[in-house]
């Protein structure tokens, strides 16, 4: 496909970009939130929503990156009540997801990320939530969440997020037969939605879609020629040698067909 033959280029200026768009400070510092009273459940009871949050007065009184990790904490006797659905919200709307561009390459970012905030490490541990952040990933498009009542700031970095945050193995790994091949099939077409849009195609945007179809490969023991693909999914980035891209593509498509008529 000539599209293909053009992302090895495509991969070169992603990194000098994401290189470009890295910050060590906090990219939410000076940044306006939208503020909202707490959306209320079917019960009537009113959602857990982080009460402190970047671009307020309260946030901007913090001194210390100490005490902005505190504030985003969620608390123990939350955590232990949260639906799937809530975990999804808590994450998808998490006010400093923005984090791991900070960090190079975007799983360190990530990880990073993990050791400060307990949401994240929740969401890992849990095995109910794959249907929840899939449906948050098919209602996102290229412009944002399209009915889901989450913020749409930050785009496209959001879906980047969400994107890294679904090619966590611990995520994948918890995942339905059915779940997994809905989210190949997403990623896959997000994957060429992003490629044929102009003001996607030059940015690292299209790598963070890749890797969770390659995670999921992994997860399901299919075994890649080039070693390039390993480090990929280790690291969601491209280093040396020539991005495997084509290889990952071929083998979801073989992936998919084989699924196809069985789930």
């Amino acid at each position: 496909m000539k599209t293909l033959k053009h992302i090895t280029v495509l991969c070169i200026v992603c990194t000098l970009i994401f290189t470009v768009l890295r910050c060590k400070s906090d990219p939410f510092k000076d940044v306006g939130d939208e503020l909202s009273q707490n959306p209320l459940t079917r019960s009537g009871e009113q959602e857990w929503d982080y009460p402190v949050k970047p671009g307020t007065a309260e946030w901007n009184s913090l001194q210390t990156e100490n005490e902005r990790i505190a504030v985003l904490q969620v608390p123990e006797s939350v955590l232990a009540t949260l639906s799937p659905d809530d975990v999804a919200r808590l994450c998808v709307e998490f006010p400093s997801f923005g984090h791991f561009t900070a960090w190079s390459p975007p799983q360190k970012g990530f990880e990073v990320m993990l050791e400060r905030y307990n949401i994240l490490r929740h969401i890992l541990s849990r095995e109910d939530v794959g249907g929840s952040l899939i449906a948050a990933y098919k209602d996102a498009d290229l412009e944002g969440f399209r009915t889901l009542p989450y913020s749409n700031e930050f785009w496209p970095l959001k879906l980047y997020y969400l994107e890294l945050l679904l090619s966590q193995k611990e995520i994948l790994q918890t995942m339905k037969p059915e779940e997994k091949l809905e989210l190949i099939k997403e990623a896959k077409s997000k994957f060429f939605e992003k490629l044929s849009n102009e003001a996607f195609a030059g940015f690292p945007g299209i790598l963070f879609s890749l890797r969770i179809m390659a995670t999921i490969l992994h997860v399901e023991n299919i075994g890649f020629a080039n070693e390039t693909a390993i480090s990929f999914i280790e690291t969601g980035w491209f280093f040396d040698g020539v991005p495997p891209i084509e290889e990952i593509i071929n083998i979801t498509d073989n992936y998919i067909n084989s699924k196809n008529g069985i789930l």
